[in-house]
């Protein structure tokens, strides 16, 4: 090219040399510079409440479209996202704002950007890492035309933008990588343990092991195994199959429990290469692709999964060297690895800052010594230290891939050989069809440990009381011995040790599947899943009580099939009965525990002190309540406290089930897990006393926050938009709501909650070619205040409401707001 370039220019110069006046030849125009190659070009349309099609001829050109229309909804988002993940956070937010632990953390899991472009993201032909690129060119372009001064504010802004800058497909795809972390080595819990280990330099001063001290520990660990199972956060899924519709088409609700802020927020697209992929759903925030969504003839969502992404390991310290471990009857070194991140002083000036962490052959070296003090030390009290493996280490984009292949099954059958892979890092997966099939499985990354290997790999006295204190949640294996190392299966995933996908607990039906959470066992109770290791759930693992919100999930269903609920006289779903049963905004645990609390408040007679005479008070509020977490609902807050008071007492911390002996009439029985447990032992005193003090703490917490037990529970729960308070429905998960708000009691009521319902959709099929999908966003397309679809959707979900998703062309037209822009570069 640049030789042909001096050509042309000796041309030019030449004929420029000749004597014009004897020269009658006629004059030929310079050759034009070809134009300049276009590497990617989108086609974006706009549908009601800001949903974006996005049409494209190629990879590349897809992302470029989604991330344009994903960064004039919600472009600080991402960009906050990508500067935590790279470890630069500290660097460009200054130390104040950024947190330099974490930067040093982050690019010691995830390595510098050139090396997870080398190690990670080598494949830069493959159609994943074309939509990473285009993604970050979208989002890229939007920045150039906003430019940095005029980047959004408010709380999810961008400040004074000195923090933005244009990305790459490698720092989208790190964003992708440390969300896949979050329930292992990227969990706070842990990443604090790997940050504070290390080596002792001197003589250790233990704490004693006395059963006080085993004791403390043992609740530090259920509480913190309650925190790493999300403490709330989950989703609701429902795959129907013919045999439960009155269409025979399947069905499909999704209902995600995700934070409403950061990453996990999702964002409504609708993708489409013609004749190679038509999607449409939504993506976490800054994430190319549909993560969760339908197309022509499928339906897919996926619930978070608690299940173990990581083993700990215990290793026997040499006592000469705390930087070696006994292994296979020798010593094996403990390495260390020097990490530096750049750090933005007071002064305005960048200083460099280093930390040493420390891994052995399974992983990363971590103490507990901040959830316990029992735990604490290099080495622990028994002269050993912890390490950590990780199933979703080392890093991969499997992932990305696994979402494109998904998205382009059109059957069930398709559909779960896209799973193979084991690209999904976290979750359960749901799916139905238009032929009516139905697909539950657990085929995310799970480390292959075996039961028997869970038998005779934990033992001393760390790793039974680990596993005992939280539920099965930590699992600490003896690192000295090969035979506790991961295995593998012939199908698992070239160069891991995760279990294969004919492994997994999975289920294929024309009746139906649900999760909410819990562990595989129960996705139908017609059907349980038995017989698998524990590694594989140790959220409600088999023949252990279920959430209360499972077992309304599935009591819903049958419901339905007897018409039995109120939301139709003719059995058996249509769209507008699995919308209902959605937005019912029932409770569990007042349909199950209230009429006993009822007669515990009757029993009183005369209170004989003012704490009597509240719990009084607030049962002639909840004898009138309807039992329900709706806008007009009187009295839904008084048992929201109620219960948390109840559970806090005696469910323990690292569940959200109460699991007492003595306070259910009923008690749990595996046969019977669905409706058990039940109704309150009021025969024992005990209960009468636990009850009338719980209402009683309810009634001065609810006075001290300024509400009133009967007001409307819309007038209480709200999310804040710019001047405006949407009142929202739904409630808490550990009281059983199926619909879930959480929202803590602060001042005048429960005011813009931290996660819950967040995009919900409902999709099915008839005879045409269009999928038929209502969708709502709960908080919103937009995360900019001044976006016309900031709160527009709130406003729909507080109302019941739903948007018909515009799938087919016809459709996109009718519903297109503006014109469509064309973009390109």
């Amino acid at each position: 090219m640049r030789n042909r370039s001096i050509v042309v220019a000796l041309l030019i110069g030449l004929s420029g040399c000749q004597d014009s006046s004897n020269d009658h030849s006629p004059q030929v125009a310079p050759p034009q510079p070809p134009e300049p190659e276009t590497r990617y070009s989108a086609e974006i349309r706009r549908t009601e409440y800001g949903i974006p099609h996005i049409k494209a001829e190629n990879w590349g050109s897809l992302g470029y479209g989604q991330g344009y229309a994903f960064a004039q909804d919600s472009y600080c988002i991402a960009m906050r996202e990508v500067v935590f993940a790279t470890g630069r956070s500290a660097e460009l937010m200054g130390e104040a704002k950024g947190d330099v632990s974490g930067d040093l953390l982050w690019r010691y899991l995830l390595g510098t950007r050139e090396d997870y472009q080398r190690e990670v993201l080598d494949d830069t032909e493959s159609k994943s890492y074309q939509l990473f690129a285009g993604y970050a060119a979208g989002m890229n372009r939007y920045l150039r035309e906003v430019g940095k001064d005029n980047l959004p504010q408010g709380d999810e802004g961008c400040e004074d933008g000195s923090w933005a800058f244009e990305v790459e497909a490698v720092d989208l795809a790190m964003v992708y990588s440390r969300f896949s972390l979050s329930l292992s080595s990227g969990n706070p819990l842990l990443n604090t343990g790997i940050s504070n280990a290390q080596p002792s330099d001197g003589a250790i001063d233990s704490p004693a092991l006395t059963p006080s001290a085993l004791e403390h520990a043992g609740q530090s660990l259920q509480h913190m195994s309650n925190t790493m199972a999300g403490g709330g956060k989950g989703s609701n899924a429902i795959a129907l199959g013919r045999d439960r519709t009155q269409s025979g088409a399947g069905m499909l609700l999704g209902n995600t429990h995700q934070s409403w802020r950061g990453f996990e927020r999702w964002h409504q697209v609708h993708l489409t290469i013609p004749g190679v992929y038509d999607v449409a759903g939504a993506s976490p925030q800054g994430s190319p692709g549909v993560g969760l969504g339908f197309n022509r003839d499928l339906a897919w969502t996926f619930t978070t999964s608690f299940t173990n992404r990581f083993t700990l390991y215990e290793l026997a310290l040499n006592p000469d060297n705390p930087l070696e471990y006994r292994y296979d009857g020798g010593w094996r070194e403990i390495e260390s690895d020097e990490v530096s991140i750049q750090v933005l002083n007071a002064q305005g000036n960048l200083e460099s800052r280093t930390h040493t962490f420390y891994r052995s052959h399974y992983g990363p070296i971590l103490t507990l010594g901040h959830i316990d003090p029992l735990l604490a030390g290099w080495p622990m009290f028994n002269g050993t230290v912890i390490s950590l493996r990780d199933a979703n280490l080392p890093l991969n984009v499997r992932l990305a891939d696994q979402v494109i292949s998904m998205g382009q099954a059109s059957d069930i059958e398709e559909f779960t050989r896209a799973l193979v892979p084991i690209g999904n890092p976290l979750w359960h997966t749901l799916a139905a069809d238009r032929g009516g099939a139905v697909f539950y499985g657990e085929v995310a990354a799970i480390p292959h440990v075996t039961q028997a290997q869970l038998d005779s790999c934990i033992g001393g006295i760390v790793g039974p009381f680990l596993r005992d204190s939280t539920n099965g949640a930590f699992l600490s294996l003896n690192g000295s011995d090969p035979a506790c190392a991961w295995g593998s299966d012939p199908d698992s995933p070239s160069g891991t040790n995760l279990y294969g996908y004919e492994a997994r607990p999975k289920l294929l039906s024309t009746d139906y599947v649900a999760n909410s959470n819990n562990s595989y066992w129960l996705s139908n109770p017609a059907t349980p899943l038995t017989g698998f290791p524990t590694v594989f759930g140790w959220q409600g693992y088999e023949n252990q009580q279920q959430f209360m919100r499972t077992r309304l999930g599935h009591i819903m269903i049958e419901e339905r099939r007897t018409a039995t609920d109120g939301l139709s006289d003719s059995p058996g779903f249509t769209l507008d009965t699995l919308k209902g049963l959605m937005y019912s905004s029932r409770v569990l645990g007042a349909e199950i525990a209230l009429d006993d609390v009822l007669a515990i408040c009757d029993a009183v007679g005369e209170p004989s002190d003012g704490a009597q005479s509240r719990a009084l008070l607030s049962c002639a509020v909840l004898a009138d309540w309807d039992r329900r977490v709706d806008l007009e609902s009187r009295g839904a807050q008084v048992f929201t406290e109620f219960w948390k008071i109840i559970r806090d007492e005696l469910a323990g911390q690292f569940t959200s089930v109460v699991d007492s002996d003595e306070f259910w009439k009923i008690d749990f029985d595996p046969s019977n897990p669905i409706n058990t447990p039940s109704g309150i032992a009021t025969e024992l005193p005990q209960n009468h006393e636990r009850v009338i003090n719980a209402l009683n703490e309810a009634v001065l917490a609810l006075d001290a926050a300024n509400v009133s037990l009967d007001a409307p529970w819309g007038q209480l729960q709200s999310l804040q938009r710019n001047a405006e308070q949407v009142p929202l429905h739904g409630g808490r998960d550990e009281m059983g709501s199926y619909s879930v708000i959480t929202a803590n009691l602060e001042e005048g009521g429960y005011v813009n909650p931290r996660h819950g319902n967040s995009f919900i959709n409902a999709v099915t099929w008839d005879e045409s070619d269009c999928p038929i999908a209502d969708v709502v966003s709960v908080y919103s397309q937009s995360s900019k205040p001044e976006s016309d679809y900031y709160s527009d959707q709130s406003r729909l979900y507080s109302n019941k409401e739903w948007i018909r998703f515009p799938f087919c062309d016809e459709d996109i037209q009718a519903q297109q707001t503006g014109e469509m822009l064309v973009i390109e570069e």
